[in-house]
C-alpha cells in the first residue's frame, strides 16, 4: 500500500471523543440531578442564565427555592418505606432477621440507596465490613463507571470501578484521582489515563480475596436494548423553572405591589421638600399634579403557573398535590384511588428489588465466609445462614385512613376472628413481642376491672410458677 490507512484509526479516535463528551455530560447531568436533592438549588450556574446573577438576584432580595426533589423523590421510594421480612427458603428464617436488626446500619443502607436510585436512575450498593468494630454497613456509590466484556451484549457489566482516593482541590473527573476496580475475579486501583496500577494490602495478588464484587448495581429499570437508564431530569428541570418562578414573582411584589409615584410640573430640587406618608399632609409646590403608574402585576396568573408546574410534575411521578388547608381527613378508600398508580409502580420496583435482594445475599455470604475464615467475626453476634433468601414485601401502601374508619376495620375483623386484640396492639407497636403485647393486654383488662374469674386464676397460678398448658 502506497499510504498508509488510517481511517480505522480515525474511526476509533472520534468514537473515543464522542464518550468522552457523552460521559462528561452525564457527570454534569448527575451532579445536577445530586445538586437540587441536596438543596444546592441556588449555585449560580443554575440561575445566572435566567437574570440571577451568582445566586443573590438582581435586588437585594433573598433568593427563594423549594426542594420539590428531595420532596418527590423520597414520596415515591416506597418499596424499603417498611422493613420487609427476610428468610431463608424452606425454613423459618430467624436467623436472617436476627441478622437484618442486629446490623442496623447496613438495612438501613437499602432506603437510602433506593432514593438514589430514583434520582440518578442507577447506583452501586456497596457492602462495607468494618473489622475493628465488627460490624456491617452499606454505602451508596453514586459516580462509578461500568466494564462491558467486548462479546457480550453490553447489558450487563462484568465489573465496575469508582473514585478510591479522592483530592478535595480536584473535580471527580481530573486525573489525579485514582480509582477502584472490582470484578469477581480481581480487584486494584488505577489512574485514569495512565498505566499506573496498584494492589491493595488485603489482595496483594489483584485477586478478589471475596470471589464477589462487594456490591450490587440498584437500578430503577430493567435493560433493555441498552445500559444507561435517565434519572429524575424532568423533576430538576421542574424544580429549576419553578424557583426561577418564585424569585420572578417576589421581585414582581417587590417593585409593583406599591405601585409608582409620577410627579409632574416639579423640579428634582422640589422632590427632597415633598414628604409622602398616612400621618404627613401632602403640600404642594406650585402648580404641580401627582398620579400612580397603575402597574397591574400578573401575580394571581403567576401563582396559578406556579401551582400547575407542580401539579403537573406530581402527576408524571403518580402523586397527587393537595393545595386544601381544611382538616378533613380523607377516607382510606379514596386514598387508595388516589394512589392507585403510585402503588402499580411500587410493584413494579418490588420485581427490581427482589433481584436485587437475591444479587446482595450471594455478596454477604461470600464475604461472610471470607471473614469467617480469618477469624474476623464476633462469635457472640448473628451469622447469616446458608441458602435462598426470600423477601416478604409489605404487601401494600399503608395509607393513613381517619380514625372512625380505623375503629370500623378493627371491629370487623374482630368480629371475624380475622385478628386478635393481641394483634392489634402489636400493629400499632411494631417493635413489641407477641408476648409483650399479650402482657399489655391482660394488664390493660386487670385496670379496667375486665378480667374474667378464669382470667384472675390464671394469673394467680403463673405467678407461682404453674406452667398451664393450652389446649388450642
Amino acid at each position: 500500500m502506497l499510504f498508509e490507512d488510517k481511517s480505522l484509526e480515525i474511526i476509533r479516535e472520534t468514537i473515543r471523543k464522542e464518550r468522552a463528551e457523552a460521559e462528561y455530560q452525564k457527570e454534569t447531568a448527575n451532579e445536577m440531578l445530586l445538586d437540587f436533592y441536596a438543596n444546592n438549588q441556588l449555585n449560580a450556574e443554575y440561575l445566572a442564565d435566567y437574570g440571577f446573577e451568582n445566586g443573590e438576584g438582581s435586588t437585594d432580595l433573598p433568593m427563594m427555592s423549594i426542594n420539590l426533589t428531595e420532596k418527590i423523590i423520597n414520596k415515591i421510594s416506597l418499596a424499603y418505606k417498611y422493613p420487609p421480612e427476610r428468610y431463608i427458603s424452606d425454613s423459618e428464617g430467624e436467623e436472617v432477621s436476627e441478622w437484618f436488626q442486629f446490623n442496623n446500619r447496613f438495612t438501613l443502607g437499602y432506603k437510602y440507596a433506593e432514593r438514589y436510585k430514583n434520582l440518578l436512575g442507577k447506583v452501586l450498593h456497596k457492602v462495607d465490613f468494618d473489622a475493628q468494630r465488627k460490624k456491617w454497613f452499606s454505602s451508596v456509590k453514586t459516580v462509578y463507571e461500568a466494564h462491558f466484556l467486548e462479546d457480550g451484549s453490553g447489558l450487563y457489566p462484568y465489573a465496575y470501578s469508582y473514585p478510591y482516593t479522592i483530592d478535595t482541590k480536584s473535580t471527580i473527573s481530573s486525573n489525579d484521582v485514582w480509582w477502584l476496580f472490582w470484578s469477581d475475579e480481581f480487584v486494584f486501583r488505577y489512574l485514569p489515563g495512565t498505566d499506573k496500577v496498584e494492589f491493595l494490602d488485603f489482595a496483594p495478588t489483584g485477586d478478589n480475596p471475596f470471589k464477589a464484587m462487594p456490591l450490587v448495581e440498584m437500578r430503577n429499570k430493567f435493560p433493555v436494548e441498552q445500559y444507561e437508564c435517565l434519572g429524575a431530569f424532568d423533576l430538576v428541570r421542574a424544580n429549576q423553572n419553578i424557583n426561577i418562578a418564585l424569585n420572578n414573582l417576589n421581585t414582581m411584589i417587590y417593585f409593583q405591589a406599591h405601585d409608582q409615584i409620577v410627579i409632574e410640573g416639579a423640579q428634582p430640587s422640589d422632590v427632597k421638600r415633598i414628604r409622602l406618608g398616612s400621618a404627613d399632609p401632602l403640600v404642594s409646590p406650585g402648580d404641580v399634579n401627582f398620579k400612580l403608574l397603575g402597574f397591574n402585576p400578573k401575580i394571581t396568573e403567576s401563582i396559578d403557573a406556579i401551582r400547575f408546574n407542580i401539579e403537573a410534575i406530581g402527576y408524571v411521578y403518580n402523586l397527587k398535590i393537595g393545595w386544601s388547608l381544611d382538616g378533613n381527613a380523607a377516607s382510606g378508600f379514596s386514598l387508595l384511588v388516589q394512589n392507585i398508580d403510585l402503588s402499580e409502580a411500587r410493584e413494579d420496583d418490588i420485581e427490581l428489588m427482589r433481584i436485587h435482594e437475591t444479587d446482595m445475599y450471594r455478596v454477604l455470604l461470600n464475604m461472610q465466609d471470607y471473614y469467617k475464615r480469618f477469624g474476623m467475626l464476633d462469635p457472640a453476634e448473628p451469622k447469616l445462614p446458608q441458602g435462598d433468601i426470600v423477601t416478604d414485601f409489605t404487601e401494600s401502601l399503608q395509607l393513613p385512613i381517619n380514625q372512625a374508619e380505623d375503629i370500623q376495620r378493627k371491629q370487623f375483623e374482630l368480629d371475624n376472628n380475622i385478628t386478635t386484640v393481641v394483634d392489634l396492639i402489636q400493629e400499632d407497636n411494631p417493635d413489641m413481642t407477641e408476648e409483650e403485647a399479650e402482657e399489655k393486654y391482660l394488664r390493660n383488662k386487670k385496670l379496667n376491672g375486665t378480667l374474667s374469674s378464669a382470667e384472675v386464676i390464671r394469673q394467680e397460678l403463673e405467678n407461682e410458677g404453674v406452667v398451664i398448658e393450652s389446649n388450642e
